[in-house]
């Protein structure tokens, strides 16, 4: 079936940002302590410290800085203390990665200080799953509840500061009346704080966003190329990069706070004046537009955490 002008174009290309770390950098050898990483490597980190922008998501009123730390592919809590100590406050991850293992690393990892973080956390939901139409939204209460729940025993807190629907895929998911009552009811419980979406086929998902005014947050692709290689599918993405910032224009001027990923997967980028290409140009570039709430890039080693720095 031919994909509208909206929706991502892919293919299978060649390297992937994984691939190029994986020849740049030789990363972390296991788990490190702690305490040893207090007291080694971030001793050499805090020399090249930078007090990190903090902007505020839109509508939601949290203020995060402006470059968070995507979780979703590491389960080293070493790396997740010297984001935070380089000044990171802003996290995400998703009930589904690491079958949820990556909730409890957290969890583990942030005890004691979860009232310094923001937490972006997602949950799956396929309306197409939940059963006849007269079962179907009390299965879809029943589904969000409980893998809300577990989210919040995993990360061993009482609330998610922004909670969101894992690559929500149609407009019909945003618009169901019992997706919506639900998240009304969990922030009126104190068990999230806002809620919104990630997707890919952005332009038409951001448009309903925008124009329905419920949804306090999206999290989508932008990246200086207007493209990107999933690195665990291969898939080439690509979007209209002119028609999505005209989109994302008119979110800031309803207030939606956006949390952009992939901002790296096009890979590095020179600044003008700048001598050579780098991932921190990169993610600069996606920070320098004001309608970019919080650039949540994936680190995977120590050297990745000092150069995106630079860019926050």
């Amino acid at each position: 079936m031919k994909r509208k002008e909206s929706e991502f174009k892919y293919k299978k290309v060649g390297i992937t940002r994984k691939d190029f770390l994986k020849k740049s950098y030789k990363g972390l050898s296991g788990l490190i302590a702690y305490d040893v990483l207090r007291k080694g490597p971030l001793s050499l980190l805090e020399q090249e410290k930078i007090l990190l922008t903090k902007r505020t998501l839109g509508r939601s009123g949290i203020k995060s800085t402006a470059l968070g730390f995507g979780a979703a592919r590491t389960m080293e809590p070493a790396l997740l203390l010297a984001a935070l100590e380089q000044g990171i406050n802003f996290i995400d991850t998703g009930r589904n990665y690491f079958n949820g293992n990556n909730e409890r690393m957290l969890g583990k990892a942030l005890s004691g200080i979860r009232k310094d973080v923001v937490i972006q956390s997602k949950m799956k939901v396929r309306l197409r799953e939940m059963g006849s139409q007269s079962s179907a939204s009390q299965s879809l209460w029943k589904h969000m509840e409980s893998s809300l729940q577990a989210s919040l025993k995993a990360l061993q807190t009482d609330y998610i500061d922004i909670m969101l629907i894992h690559d929500a895929g149609k407009t019909q998911v945003l618009e169901n009346e019992t997706v919506m009552e639900f998240f009304s009811s969990a922030k009126k419980k104190g068990w999230i704080r806002a809620h919104g979406f990630s997707c890919h086929d952005e332009i038409e998902l951001l448009q309903s966003a925008t124009e329905s005014g419920f949804y306090d947050i999206i999290m989508l692709p932008y990246n200086h190329k207007g493209s990107y290689v999933h690195m665990l599918s291969g898939n080439y993405y690509e979007w209209n990069q002119p028609r999505v910032e005209i989109e994302l224009k008119k979110a800031q001027k309803k207030n939606l706070g956006v949390v952009a990923m992939k901002t790296c997967s096009a890979g590095p980028y020179a600044a003008a004046g700048a001598s050579q290409p780098s991932f921190a140009g990169a993610i600069k570039w996606v920070l320098d537009h004001s309608y970019i709430s919080v650039a949540a890039v994936a680190m995977s080693n120590f050297d990745e955490i000092k150069e995106n720095v630079q860019a926050g």
